[in-house]
């Protein structure tokens, strides 16, 4: 299922297609092939063919990953390249990859899908990745290695060198034979600003030693320069470390951990992040951005001018015929038909415009010989002007041997301008004479037209009395009829007023009508009205009669009521002088009670009144006296105050 749902997913946003076949049983020419016609169904579309492109190619020996970097790079494309790109899909998927010893690709494969942006300048351009199959290894032939290499080199404006471990010396080695390509194609220009190549990313796999440099860019930028110092080497290395910056726009390195054993020991890899090691992902999140993010990608120049798409495809294809037909293809060979390849590129932008200017001259009809001859000379002048500003390699001689080329060209173009415009002139002529054989015809028919023009405004004049003398006839017509119209409509006016007054007459006997009914059923309504009122105040009567019975009653009750309520007063009354006069006397007793006591506190204080605690004895029974007689007068006048 999951392989299903990759393919339909591959269907959608594009797949690898193989541009680049190499049959490994022949030896021969046979044994490559280039499909140009899946190069042009990718770059030959509207919105592509004409804008420039900014060419990813990924190279290296085989099974140490190409397929598996160029995956993030889609990555990246496909997010718009947002920031969390590396977050923004489930699997890698894209490029074919799986871990193991055994090559999985072989020729060259461009992606279907191209990638729109802008560059660093502002500039719209399209962004195209190209998988290549490993070179420089043990299966390997060196024709495959300059093939595949070279054309990585010669048609990118980035090519990512993939190494595993450390740059080595022969890895170094690999770049001579474009070392000799650029010192024979630029000769003047290793001593100049100018550079033959642009971008060269070494990118070195499972670095060990990131304690002497760091992962990343700083550190591949440190490690790099200490690789290309030519200090203390023979003069055979110093020569090729002296001479690869001089040949490239830009070199830089970057230094990766490994991904993990899961990604690189096991065939059960499918592209799940969680299975690649941590580190790796961090530092895969810079890589992608510092080879295709919008600061750092750049379309792919030909002496110095960006080439379009179709342009790579006609420059593609003249590198990989050069390839082809050479055994052993040299540096000085391959600088041949980088010279043919762009003075071919300017000759046919040249002859473009050559081939517009007089066509827009000449178009569909004629011009006189010394006319022609003259545009001629113009805009073969204008078209010298053009191939001569543009940037060519090769030189003067190169330069002089192109011109007659470029002047062969534009002969025959003129050539077959002068047989266009020869039979021009023969079709205006045969279109002249058939235009005269036209207008003799049509004179005649003309003149017979024009007889019968005539016979008809005789007629028309004719014709035209007759329907005078008709509209005079109708005038009267219509005059007759409208002073009838107007008697009818005398009539009509009195009738309608007579049939309104009529209505207005009904209507009014209908509303009297209507209103005796209204008026009787109004009486009929207040005569039920008042019988009803009759019907309640008799009910009402009766209610109140039965009430006032009803209250006689009461009252009668009310008054029984309070008779009883009476004598039970007067019996609580007798009952409460009673327990008064209980209270009484308890009082009294208890005044006596008191009275006795006093006396024997008397008696005690006479008995003691020689001790020396008798005068306090007597302020205490003197308080008690006080305060008995105080609680006595308090109790009587409680007694008298009570409510009766």
């Amino acid at each position: 299922l999951d392989s299903l749902l990759q393919e339909k997913t591959m269907s959608d946003t594009g797949r690898p297609i193989k541009i680049i076949h190499i049959d490994e049983e022949e030896e021969g020419p046979d044994r490559y092939s280039f499909d140009c016609g899946a190069l042009k169904s990718i770059l030959d579309k509207d919105g592509v063919r004409d804008r420039p492109l900014c060419v990813a190619t990924v190279a290296g020996a085989m099974r140490q990953g190409k397929s598996f970097l160029l995956n993030f790079m889609l990555r990246y494309l496909r997010s718009q390249r947002n920031e969390d790109w590396i977050n923004t899909e489930g699997k890698l998927s894209g490029f074919e990859f799986r871990g193991g010893s055994e090559r999985e690709t072989t020729g060259i494969y461009i992606w279907s899908q191209v990638f729109p942006t802008k560059t660093k300048t502002g500039q719209d351009a399209n962004i195209v990745l190209i998988d290549t199959q490993g070179t420089f290894d043990h299966d390997a032939l060196m024709r495959d290695n300059s093939m595949i290499f070279g054309l990585s080199l010669l048609m990118s404006s980035v090519t990512v060198y993939n190494l595993l471990h450390n740059i080595r010396e022969d890895d170094l080695q690999n770049l001579v034979f474009f070392s000799e390509f650029g010192s024979l194609a630029y000769p003047e220009t290793l001593a100049t600003s100018a550079k033959p190549f642009q971008r060269l990313f070494y990118l070195v796999r499972d670095w060990e030693y990131d304690f002497q440099d760091p992962y990343g860019s700083v550190g591949g930028a440190s490690f790099l320069k200490r690789i290309l110092d030519p200090k203390g080497k023979n003069s055979e290395t110093r020569d090729l470390r002296e001479r690869l910056p001089r040949l490239f726009e830009n070199l830089s390195c970057f230094l990766m951990p490994s991904p993990g054993k899961k990604v690189t020991k096991t065939a059960r890899f499918h592209g799940t992040l969680d299975d690649i090691e941590p580190e790796f992902v961090k530092q895969m999140q810079d890589l992608i951005p510092a080879i295709l993010g919008p600061k750092n990608i750049e379309v792919k120049k030909t002496e110095g001018i960006p080439l379009t798409a179709q342009d790579f495809i006609t420059s593609f294809s003249a590198l990989f015929q050069e390839f082809k037909k050479h055994e052993e293809i040299g540096a000085e060979s391959l600088v041949n038909v980088h010279i043919a390849n762009t003075h071919k590129m300017s000759i046919d932008k040249t002859v473009a415009f050559y081939v517009e200017a007089m066509g827009s001259v000449i178009g569909d009809g004629f011009i006189e010989k010394e006319a022609l001859e003259g545009f001629n000379k113009e805009f073969l002048d204008g078209a010298m002007k053009v191939y001569r500003s543009s940037k060519k390699m090769g030189g003067k001689k190169a330069a002089e041997k192109y011109e007659k080329l470029l002047t062969s060209h534009l002969e025959e173009q003129f050539m077959k301008f002068k047989e266009r415009n020869e039979k021009n002139r023969e079709t205006k002529q045969k279109l002249q004479e058939a235009e005269e054989k036209r207008f003799a015809e049509e004179r005649v028919r003309l003149e017979a037209e024009r007889e019968a023009i005539e016979a008809k405004e005789k007629f028309q004049e004719a014709e035209k009395q007759r329907l005078n003398e008709e509209k005079l006839r109708v005038l009267a017509e219509k005059e007759n009829h409208e002073a009838k119209k107007k008697h009818d409509d005398v009539l009509k006016e009195k009738l309608e007023e007579e049939r309104l007054r009529v209505e207005a007459e009904k209507e009014k006997l209908e509303l009297q009508g209507k209103l005796e009914a209204a008026q009787k059923e109004a009486f009929e309504k207040e005569k039920a009205r008042i019988q009803s009122e009759k019907e309640i105040i008799e009910a009402r009567a009766e209610q109140d009669k039965a009430e006032r019975m009803r209250i006689e009653a009461e009252v009668q009750a009310y008054e029984a009521e309070l008779k009883a309520r009476q004598a039970a007063l007067n019996e609580i009354a007798a009952e409460k002088e009673k327990i008064e006069a209980q209270n009484r006397q308890l009082e009294a007793e208890k005044h006596k009670n008191e009275m006795e006591d006093m006396a024997r506190r008397m008696e005690m204080m006479q008995s003691q009144s020689q001790g020396p605690g008798f005068l306090e004895s007597l302020g205490q029974v003197i308080e008690f006296a006080k305060n008995t007689a105080l609680d006595i007068l308090q109790a009587r006048a409680a007694f008298m105050t009570r409510p009766r």
